[in-house]
């Protein structure tokens, strides 16, 4: 959880610790925030019955340890626990959550180290100081004063006893973006007052790339000017919480200090007037100065030196906005969600017979959120330390199914042993924004707690060596984690339960990718169609080669586009029609001046206007390098011309191919499905078990006999619908179908869309037929806006029985 400790915490440790007497003198500086939250903790031993290391870090400072957020060691001599905070910081204080329902005078003389060497010897590390003020629920501050390092530890020194802790905060000075909060300005659009040359360009210091020696083309820098300034356009308005400067190394590092950071929604005059966050004043050699904006709401995020005559030279700024967050189909549940209701813990084997839950229940409203990225672990291969009996395989954790009922076959579960694990093989080397873990719903959920999420490209130790994403802390009833990675790159992601005998069990594990990614299937608007340019450099150079379906990257091939060199080069390609576009791909040269490419906008809107000035940005072109192909996500921006501009300076722009990816009409990543939990009917029911609503209850599941499939009686042409509940432009219409028999039932069953509910329905226009009926098979059937409340699905001319496992509609009243 985060905190304002900048007003809460002098309040809390003035009353908290004066009270007891024993205060330190030790207040957070502004600004502070906890670093240890969710961060890999271990400790010398653990208590039976849920007392983990983790759950010091879970945020959750309840002192009544029967409640399960407290860790504890047995009784042993010289307990100790420890967190790593994943890199050396210097700590301001760290904070200590003593037990309230008893024993909390063994918290007395605990001992708070930080240090460079971890786990067990993490005791030999410098001591910050010792807690005196230990009484029931105290909440002790240890003041370390900037004391650096990369472990924190608590220790009882000499003596035997059990140490305690219901939650441990370490306190750093300044702020930092809460977990897992996203690079926003990565890629955006960005300006600047003037440019130095070529190399200097304003994109250089969003693209990604934080080198500080400016040779190597990475900063940006503008001209020695009065005030010269540099902004970004996140793209809509944010609440901003830090801006992070990275300075030049090499030379000149000195004068981005005083330079001002502004937020706001005017871009006129660079930013100036938009409010100010604040300056940077700790500048070094490749020095990077956080800024604390607090939530500044704005559009741009500006930086400004005041006052005086001098260059800025940018090479990275980072603004952080925003939590990472989950997919389609479940949410983020914190400690678990008010939704379900308490559950029996279940046997000595960890399972409730005949529990009545049964799926989550859980829905997101995805449009708010929007799109998210596809999910790279669905159906990959998987193993895991060892399978408990009865369906508990690696691969049930990846089969796109998150029903958190273990006995429903979709769950994967180890045997109880030591440090039990799981890993996924994502096929290739994957930039992983974020892992996403369902937890089981019907009982056992709680030992999930304290699981690490690794990423990396190495098996050794079962992928457990690989780096640490993060720590699942928030378990409860069919809880959804998401565990943010910012980007860590590797082909294996594994979970693991580390120090202590468990069972691991997954529901689900998704698998985000940093960035997006061609949808399977996606057409490519752009093949063949018209295109223009700003100038020709030759004959064999026309616009039209970049819309050839060519991607040979040499332009003496004759498959390339080019320009002249001259200022704003632009191109630009007209789709017929106004399109939803999800993705641009664009082809570099790799024969040479690959780097001219670099800082290239790409737009998309309405107008014929030739430079595009007027589109909406879908993003700007920053891994320019020999051959490059550049994927630029546009999330659905709508518009009939996609064009490419290289804003700003004087160049030739040469594309070997432009690619503009639709969603074709199956729905956008985080599209909702308006289906969902809606009243539905059918023309009989077969048994009780095969309700109208087991089609829409978010279940995929195509065994009939495990409860979430509607069915009919066998009969002369069977029909069931949804009632949408208002009017919608539906596009795509998903069915799945049984897989564990009769699935050749389905073939040639209609989907129709309109205003006739009931078994009138079968009377509404039709959007299409489905024709691929296999062994589970999920059938998208194109509506291309049809108008309706009702969508159906019937089976014309025949006596048979319908079965559906699931119907989704994706829709809007104005579309996509």
């Amino acid at each position: 959880m985060a905190l304002p400790w900048r007003l809460l915490l002098p309040l809390a440790l003035s009353g908290a610790l004066g009270r007891r007497g024993a205060a330190q003198g030790c207040i957070p500086p502004p600004a502070a925030y906890n670093a240890a939250l969710g961060r890999p903790a271990s400790q010398s031993s653990v208590f039976p019955n849920c007392s983990i290391a983790a759950n010091a870090v879970d945020g959750n400072r309840d002192g009544a340890w029967p409640h399960g957020s407290c860790a504890r060691t047995l009784e042993e001599p010289e307990p100790w626990w420890a967190v790593d905070l994943g890199a050396r910081h210097a700590v301001a204080a760290v904070l200590v959550q003593n037990r309230r329902d008893c024993c909390w005078e063994q918290l007395q003389g605990a001992q708070v180290h930080v240090g460079d060497a971890g786990g067990e010897r993490a005791s030999s590390n410098p001591l910050c100081g010792t807690i005196a003020d230990a009484g029931p629920g105290s909440l002790s501050a240890v003041c370390c004063h900037g004391l650096r390092g990369r472990y924190v530890s608590v220790l009882l020194p000499g003596r035997t006893a059990a140490l305690a802790l219901c939650e441990v905060e370490v306190l750093l000075q300044g702020c930092a973006p809460p977990p897992g909060a996203p690079n926003a300005a990565r890629g955006r659009p960005a300006a600047q007052s003037s440019t130095l040359d070529g190399r200097s360009l304003a994109a250089n210091a969003v693209d990604g790339d934080g080198d500080g020696d400016w040779e190597r083309g990475s900063c940006s820098r503008t001209e020695q000017q009065p005030e010269p300034w540099w902004r970004v356009d996140l793209g809509r308005r944010r609440a901003v919480h830090a801006v992070t400067l990275a300075n030049r190394r090499d030379c000149c590092w000195q004068s981005l200090v005083g330079a001002q950071v502004h937020v706001g929604d005017s871009p006129a005059d660079g930013g100036k007037r938009n409010p100010l966050c604040g300056a940077v004043l700790d500048v070094g050699p490749g020095s990077a100065s956080t800024v604390c904006c607090r939530g500044l709401p704005g559009r741009y995020v500006s930086v400004v030196i005041p006052g005086r005559v001098d260059a800025l030279a940018l090479c990275e700024v980072e603004v952080t906005a925003r939590s990472c967050v989950p997919p389609p189909g479940g949410k983020d549940t914190g400690a678990g969600d008010a939704a379900f209701p308490a559950t029996p813990r279940g046997n000595g084997s960890g399972e409730v017979p005949n529990s009545p839950l049964r799926g989550s229940g859980v829905t997101l409203g995805i449009a708010a959120r929007g799109p998210a990225a596809p999910n790279l672990a669905l159906r990959r291969p998987a193993a895991q330390s060892s399978t408990a009996p009865r369906a508990g395989a690696a691969a049930n954790a990846v089969d796109g199914h998150r029903d958190g009922a273990w006995r429903q076959g979709s769950c994967s579960q180890t045997a109880r042993e030591p440090e039990p694990w799981w890993t996924v093989d994502l096929g290739r080397r994957r930039a992983v924004a974020a892992v996403v873990v369902r937890n089981r719903l019907d009982c056992c959920w709680h030992r999930l707690k304290g699981a690490r999420v690794h990423v990396g490209d190495s098996l050794a130790a079962h992928g457990t060596g690989n780096p640490v994403c993060g720590t699942i802390t928030d378990t409860g009833p069919g809880s959804t984690s998401t565990v943010c990675c910012r980007g860590l790159r590797g082909r294996y992601v594994s979970i693991a339960v580390p120090g202590r005998e468990e069972r691991l069990s997954l529901c689900e594990v998704e698998v985000l990718e940093e960035g997006c990614a061609p949808l399977p299937g996606a057409p490519n608007a752009a093949l063949g169609r018209p295109a223009a340019q700003s100038s020709v450099l030759d004959a064999t150079s026309g616009a039209g080669n970049a819309v050839d379906g060519s991607r040979d990257g040499a332009w003496a091939r004759g498959s390339c586009a080019h320009t002249l060199e001259e200022p704003e080069p632009w191109w630009r390609v007209d789709l017929g029609a106004r399109r939803a576009v999800y993705a641009v791909l664009v082809q570099n040269r790799r024969d040479c001046c690959w780097e001219q490419l670099k800082g290239a906008e790409v737009r998309v809107g309405d107008s014929p206007d030739a430079r595009g000035r007027r589109h909406g940005v879908c993003g700007i072109i920053t891994d320019a390098g020999p051959g490059s192909l550049s994927a630029v996500c546009c999330h659905g921006l709508r518009g009939r011309y996609v064009s490419v501009l290289l804003p700003g300076r004087t160049a030739a722009l040469a594309l070997c191919e432009v690619e503009v990816l639709l969603q074709g009409c199956a729905p956008l990543p985080g599209a909702p499905n308006v289906a969902r939990d809606q009243w539905a009917t059918q023309s009989s029911t077969a048994a009780s078990s095969g309700a109208a609503a087991k089609a829409v209850d978010g279940n995929r599941d195509g065994v009939w006999q495990r409860g979430s499939c509607s069915h009919t009686r066998r009969e002369r042409q069977p029909w069931w619908a949804v009632d949408l509940g208002a009017r919608h432009a539906v596009w795509a219409v998903l069915v799945q179908n049984r897989r564990d028999c009769c699935w050749e039932r389905l073939r040639g069953a209609r989907v129709h869309v309109g205003d006739a509910a009931g078994e009138r329905a079968s009377s509404n226009p039709v959007c299409g037929v489905i024709t691929d009926a296999g062994p589970g098979s999920l059938s998208t059937v194109c509506c291309e806006g049809l108008q309706g409340r009702y969508v159906s699905v019937s089976i014309p001319g025949r006596e048979e029985q319908l079965a559906l496992c699931e119907v989704e509609v994706y829709g809007t009243s104005s579309g996509w």
